[in-house]
């Protein structure tokens, strides 16, 4: 099985260092790139790393999970935070983030993480599920249930 790619964008050099080194020390995970601004990030998405990990500043101040997901459609995007809920955190949901984690949280919960998002499921904090689940509900309603209309129906509602 070929190691789970990961660019690390931090802003700073000590948490970059960090993230290096709990990742380091897990044999199915490569560290193929590291970034410290939005700039340095969007040009790592030639890389297509399997897994982007960045910071909450760098990722929402500059919109930039949109942006490096169209770049490399395949990569999933994990924003380090320093909080487990809020508003910042659904935003960086709502544009494409695959998971949130507590940089406090790093040494116990990055590589479990790594390995759930690259496996193709959502890593979220679990405070912050009721506040996702209520901003599911500001989501236009659709009166019918997907599995009410036939397949190849090109009936309308």
């Amino acid at each position: 099985m070929s190691p789970i790619t990961i660019v690390i964008a931090e802003e700073e050099k000590a948490r970059r260092a960090t993230c290096q080194r709990i990742l380091t020390a897990d044999r199915g995970i490569r560290v193929i790139a590291e970034a410290g601004t939005a700039a340095e990030t969007l040009a790592t998405a030639r890389l297509a790393p399997r897994i982007l990990l960045v910071d909450s500043k760098i990722a929402l101040g500059h919109h930039l999970v949109p942006m490096f997901r169209r770049a490399s459609p395949k990569t999933r995007v994990i924003v380090l935070t320093g909080q487990n809920s809020g508003p910042a955190l659904l935003d960086a949901l709502a544009q494409g983030a695959h998971g949130v984690l507590n940089r406090r949280l790093l040494r116990a919960l990055l590589i479990k993480a790594i390995r759930r998002v690259a496996e193709g499921e959502s890593w979220v904090p679990r405070k912050m599920i009721p506040k996702v689940m209520e901003s599911l509900k500001s989501l236009p309603a659709n009166d019918e249930p997907v599995h009410a209309r036939p397949r190849g129906s090109h009936l309308s509602p």
